[in-house]
């Protein structure tokens, strides 16, 4: 899929032809979206910078440009709906984005416990008006909860897709003022801007403005951030979809919680996930007909959905650097997983040994950490054995 999109970039580059070259720039970002590299379409996106004569696909000059300078395939702006993004007054950061997610729910992997509910979630939203007529209101404040790098920023993406509305996604750098009463106020201005539109307002890092108001560390400001939010939560239209994601849900006002008429928590990915995470990632390269899916989705216990994707994707640099031509062997990425893990420590640092001594454990032979780490079988059984004695 990336090499036809890459050899349609050059073919639209040589004959000169900016439509198609947009085309398959948007493409390549969209693709890249879908496989979770959100950061990677936004850059591709970004780089993009077409003069003011370009046409788009069809023919028509184009100069929509959305707020974060995202354009027009992917993440666009809605046109003719939202005047402009509000400011912070003292930076003039814009306090969202507004983008178009191409990240569909069914790109994502999670248990199907937790599909089932974002499906329920977006049926209510889709029949809003027929529940709204019989006295029944559908959920549109939804928390989602968990580690970093379990879907939550592409989960609540794929449901704005779903559902073929916008996403205003909050700045928090641009929200968090230094100012006394300033981010109060951009609070305000951010749900003051979208409480006429139909919208998904995604509201990442979410505790950074949510915290206890017990905590005695935290200053009067951020107590009077908390009120402020929760007068906006209770006064927000039902037009209004608001997600809400957090890395540290603990931190959390009680009173915030109550204001959400769902909480999930993506947990990090069980032994299937992986195993599909693994063969989602890997079918974008050339890999041996004998992988052991099964074997690296064990080994991979504990690891979140990014931190696999970045092993598959240093795993094929890796292969292409130092044997090109070649596929992708499992012992490839176990080495590649191995020194990411024990964070490229020496052979002889006890950590290292430590950790080889738990995938041994875990079904990984003698035979193929040898293949893996280059180290003779006999050294390993050695080290695994001076483990165990000290155990």
């Amino acid at each position: 899929m990336k090499a036809t999109l890459v050899a349609k970039l050059i073919e639209a580059h040589c004959s000169g032809q900016e439509a198609k070259f947009e085309q398959a720039l948007m493409e390549l970002a969209n693709d890249e979206e879908k496989k979770g590299n959100v950061s990677v379409a936004q850059s591709i996106r970004n780089a993009y910078r077409p003069s003011k004569n370009s046409q788009t696909v069809g023919g028509t000059q184009d100069h929509t440009i959305a707020p974060s300078g995202l354009k027009s395939s992917g993440f666009t702006i809605q046109g003719g709906q939202f005047n402009s993004v509000p400011r912070d007054r003292e930076s003039l950061f814009e306090l969202y984005d507004l983008v178009n997610p191409a990240v569909r729910l069914e790109d994502i992997i999670l248990p199907e416990k937790q599909k089932e509910i974002l499906t329920q979630i977006l049926g209510e939203q889709k029949n809003a008006e027929v529940l709204l007529r019989k006295g029944l209101t559908p959920v549109n404040r939804v928390l989602l909860c968990g580690p970093p790098g379990c879907g939550k920023t592409m989960t609540a993406m794929a449901m704005a897709q779903a559902l073929g509305i916008s996403m205003a996604y909050v700045r928090l750098d641009g929200l968090v003022s230094s100012y006394l009463g300033q981010t109060s106020t951009n609070l305000r201005k951010v749900f003051d801007s979208v409480k006429n539109q139909r919208v998904v307002l995604f509201l990442d890092e979410f505790d950074a403005i949510a915290k206890k108001r017990d905590d005695a560390h935290e200053l009067g400001e951020l107590k009077r951030v908390v009120t402020t939010l929760l007068q906006n939560f209770d006064n927000m239209p039902n037009n209004v979809f608001l997600i809400a994601a957090t890395n540290h849900h603990h931190l959390l006002d009680p009173a915030i919680w109550r204001r959400f008429n769902v909480v999930i928590m993506l947990e990090l990915p069980d032994l299937l996930q992986r195993k599909r995470l693994f063969t989602k990632w890997l079918s974008d390269y050339p890999v041996a007909k004998q992988f052991d899916y099964a074997l690296v989705s064990k080994v991979a216990e504990g690891l979140n959905g990014s931190q696999i994707q970045e092993i598959v994707r240093a795993t094929a640099k890796y292969v292409l650097v130092n044997y090109p031509g070649e596929v992708i062997e499992t012992e490839h990425l176990l080495d590649t997983l191995i020194r990411q893990v024990t964070l490229y420590s020496k052979e002889n640092n006890e950590e290292f040994w430590s950790y080889i001594r738990q995938l041994n454990k875990k079904g990984v032979s003698l035979r193929v950490l040898e293949r893996a780490l280059g180290v003779p079988k006999s050294t390993i059984r050695d080290r695994i054995k001076e483990g165990d004695l000290d155990g």
